[in-house]
């Protein structure tokens, strides 16, 4: 259920009936969904655009939203809970900036899922769709399913000249390989996410599209006059690919011609105060780069943590982590020290830009990772850490319509299991899609012809 101790958004539906809605497909709005009804209908839109911040390894639901004061001194750890802005809730001593701007967020402290290795657990919080194959070492392939911006960017019918949907500052990997749920996947690369690099130090790489723009309109056109006259004459999967290829080449065009969108990532444009508030670590740099590329066209932006130098303590040495919030190894340290004070930073700056801006009215901000800790402190190498735990964890949303100071869902004393309300990974595509204003029950065709269902889960309404 969704709690609120200030009561301050007025009555509400009770679960039971909302619960009856989503079961029909029906939108927040009370629009009918694609399953139920053969009509053209346009689904109203909350969203004009979502900010994604996806910390890499899973973040510690325990020791940041999700406190449990009163457990044993095993699972508590050290964070005491502090008063936020919102009267009668409380989250970790380790987030003080955020604290202040609770108001603005809504705490769903009842996710779960069932995958414990980081490949399937990226994979089904991204995608909303359980992997295939539930052992480790998972590599990327054409038959995946898609990252749900790409599903958007599959079902939205508007044309932008920014790409709908980017990623920063680099795709999520476990030694060299990217972990599926990242991209397009069966829908081809022609939705994919349009990619931009952060450095570790924090300095914008901007994209280096000078290269192609010998490319021009007419060659572009005479290229699709080509395709259309070697339709039929050419193996089908040929043509597919040269169709692929040449959408890409179309919105490349279509940035080049737009030099407001190169000033998206000049972020010398934004105040020395500003950036300072942000950070200028690589996290707070790339969250800045995503609020200028929505406020310059971008619908769906995803950024990422990415890799870091970390000193899991003891007699290692700094190395650099695939994943810096999977921390089996001296979390403590990691998490209170370096981890934590840079997400409280950013996204306290980001939810305060954002509002002062008028940004938050229509942009859903969403923080999530690919699940929390494990409630009990182990004791499996050197230095105390916290093991994988997709049993119970918390994500957040804010703006958009969200209602901000709740917490929806709640779990056992110790963290450990969701005791009411859980939602699921494909609940959450659902309730973003929704958001958008795409029925989350559309198909859509992928790039072999099969009909691909966007999302499987429920829209939660309770959330607005």
């Amino acid at each position: 259920m969704l709690i609120n101790p200030m009561t301050l958004n007025g009555p509400m539906l009770d679960r039971r009936s909302l619960l009856s809605l989503g079961a029909f497909g029906l939108s927040c709005f009370g629009g009918v969904g694609a399953s139920q009804a053969n009509i053209d209908q346009k689904r109203p839109t909350r969203a004009k655009s979502v900010l994604l911040l996806y910390m890499d390894g899973g973040p510690s639901h325990i020791d940041m939203f999700d406190l449990k004061p009163n457990a044993p001194d095993q699972i508590r750890g050290p964070a005491k809970p502090i008063d936020t802005s919102v009267p009668g809730i409380t989250i970790g001593d380790y987030l003080p900036n955020v604290a202040k701007k609770m108001h603005h967020l809504a705490q769903i402290r009842s996710m779960r899922h069932e995958d414990i290795p980081h490949d399937q657990a990226v994979y089904r919080v991204l995608t909303g769709y359980r992997h295939n194959i539930q052992a480790g070492g998972l590599r990327v392939t054409p038959r995946d399913m898609p990252h749900m911006a790409c599903s958007f960017n599959r079902a939205s019918d508007s044309t932008e000249t920014m790409p709908k949907s980017i990623q920063l500052p680099e795709p999520m990997r476990i030694d060299a390989r990217i972990l599926p749920g990242q991209n397009a996947g069966l829908l081809g690369e022609r939705w994919n996410p349009f990619p931009v690099s952060v450095t570790r130090a924090g300095e914008v790489v901007p994209p280096n599209l000078a290269r192609v723009e010998k490319v021009t309109e007419r060659r572009l056109k005479n290229r699709r006059a080509l395709l259309g006259a070697l339709d039929g004459d050419v193996q089908a999967g040929d043509i597919s690919l040269a169709k692929e290829f040449t959408a890409l080449q179309e919105q490349v065009i279509r940035i080049l011609q737009q030099p407001s969108i190169h000033d998206a990532f000049d972020l010398d444009r934004e105040s020395p105060e500003l950036r300072d508030k942000y950070g200028r670590h690589r996290h707070g740099t790339s969250v800045l780069l995503g609020r200028r590329l929505i406020e310059a066209g971008a619908k769906f932006v995803t950024v990422y943590w990415g890799k870091e130098m970390q000193y899991w303590g003891g007699d290692w040495k700094p190395l650099l982590a695939n994943n810096p919030w999977d921390t089996h190894r001296n979390h403590f340290p990691l998490i209170m020290d370096s981890l934590i004070p840079r997400a409280d930073q950013t996204l306290a700056a980001l939810l305060e830009d954002m509002s002062n801006r008028g940004l938050l009215e229509d942009t859903l901000v969403v923080w999530m990772g690919e699940f929390g800790r494990s409630p009990k402190i182990s004791s499996m190498f050197s230095t105390p850490g916290r093991e994988h735990w997709p049993h119970a964890f918390t994500m957040m949303m804010a703006g958009a319509g969200i209602r901000g100071g709740n917490v929806y869902g709640s779990t056992d004393e110790h963290a450990a299991y969701v005791k009411d309300d859980p939602v699921s990974p494909a609940d959450i595509t659902a309730t973003i899609l929704d958001s958008l204003g795409i029925d989350p029950a559309t198909n859509v065709a992928s790039r072999d012809g099969e009909q691909h269902v966007l999302s499987t889960g429920r829209v939660l309404c309770e959330l607005f």
